[in-house]
């Protein structure tokens, strides 16, 4: 019966120590951008592992990575557990790859039984932005957010576009990464909270009910380069103090919601030298709720904030929107037959939210999609001190086992 079936959570614990490893920076956290060389490494770890298993790998021209279990049948519907990769600069060692290899530990599970539905493991491409500053960029071509005109739009640090990277994919190359959403039957993805709502409350389990929305927009304020000694204060134009009372603007803004909240997680100055003042500065700011109509609320009254500061400290201010992504509530019916399956395994569990986007995100716009989260030690995530206890990983890959093995009739 599909309820005896266990995860080897040992082998779940193995798979995440080798993968953790595969990092641009020994260390100091794990720096696992997509299409890197780390990135590839990782990956090459997966397919030798789903291989073992007689799976077959299908990646396609955004080098999403489709596992098909050796049992599919082209008629049957498809139930899609997955996530990700790749991971932000200096990053932690579980997000993403926690649901990737809890995925990995499914199929293990279930190589030998009797499915009445198709089971995938999909690894989705640039989640986290890290390389081409746009979040979740697999899944929206996946899901036709994204077309060929972005393959341009999207470039990295060294400014060589997607396009390039990708090897200039054909348009039926393209057309063929878009899903066919009326043969999925379910979306499933496995996940650290990021948070630290789960163990402030003692819970080992969360459901994720909605995800917030967020929208990101690039800064970038000119002033006027001069020498840091020889220049009086009241004559300076200095576009990184203006970019800081900017930031702090911001956050005195959305601080007293409670539940919105403002980032900005990257911020250059330009020349960039300790006796020069600066002439440039650039940063990203994104704000997040689960409320759309907050969103852009506070967005449109921070840029004008920003408008107004540049004004009167004399220097110019461009701001241009980057990405953007809309709350939304997960599938009704897979909450309901999670709750029902964590009260019948006497699973400790709340109903949550998710401050953090994920691929789910996308694909929940298009078919039933559900997450679950595991607790996030200090709810600490996207640094080095990332950390999960080692039961609550096994027992989430475990409550992904027996909910795929619900779905797909497994026996």
């Amino acid at each position: 019966m599909a309820q005896l079936m266990k995860i080897d959570g040992k082998r779940l614990l193995q798979d995440l120590l080798v993968l953790r490893d595969f990092t641009d920076t020994p260390g100091s956290g794990v720096t696992r951008f997509s299409y890197g060389t780390q990135d590839k490494k990782a990956r090459e770890y997966l397919f030798e592992q789903a291989k073992a298993l007689g799976c077959r790998i299908e990646t396609d021209a955004l080098k999403n990575v489709r596992i098909h279990m050796p049992q599919n049948k082209p008629e049957c519907k498809r139930v899609v557990i997955g996530s990700h990769v790749d991971t932000v600069r200096n990053g932690g060692w579980l997000d993403g790859i926690y649901g990737v290899t809890g995925g990995l530990a499914v199929l293990r599970a279930l190589k030998d039984c009797q499915l009445n539905r198709n089971l995938e493991l999909v690894i989705f491409a640039e989640e986290e932005g890290s390389n081409f500053g746009s979040t979740m960029t697999g899944s929206k071509f996946i899901t036709g957010s994204y077309g060929d005109p972005d393959l341009d739009k999207l470039k990295n640090d060294q400014d060589i576009s997607l396009r390039t990277i990708l090897g200039d994919p054909s348009p039926a190359d393209l057309e063929a990464v878009r899903w066919d959403f009326a043969q999925i039957e379910a979306m499933l993805e496995l996940h650290i909270e990021q948070g630290p709502v789960l163990e402030r409350k003692g819970l080992p389990l969360g459901i994720v009910e909605a995800i917030f929305g967020m929208q990101v927009i690039e800064v970038e304020i000119k002033g006027v380069g001069n020498h840091a000694g020889a220049t009086p204060m009241v004559d300076r134009k200095d576009a990184l103090c203006a970019a800081a009372q900017c930031i702090l603007a911001a956050e005195d803004m959305v601080r007293p919601d409670g539940i919105s909240v403002v980032t900005v997680g990257r911020i250059h100055a330009e020349p960039d030298c300790s006796n020069v003042i600066p002439e440039k500065a650039r940063f990203t700011l994104e704000v997040r709720d689960r409320d759309n109509k907050k969103i852009q609320t506070y967005m449109d009254r921070i840029t004008a904030a920003f408008k107004e500061i540049c004004s009167q400290r004399g220097v110019d201010c461009q701001i241009t929107r980057t990405s953007s992504s809309k709350p939304l509530s997960l599938d009704t019916g897979l909450i309901e037959t999670m709750k029902g399956l964590a009260e019948k395994k006497r699973i400790p569990h709340q109903v949550m939210d998710s401050g953090a986007v994920h691929d789910a995100c996308m694909i929940a716009n298009h078919a039933r999609t559900g997450m679950i989260f595991v607790p996030s030690i200090g709810g600490r995530s996207h640094v080095p001190e990332e950390d999960t206890k080692k039961e609550d990983l096994i027992l989430g890959a475990q409550f992904l086992l027996d909910l795929a093995s619900d779905l797909t009739g497994a026996k």
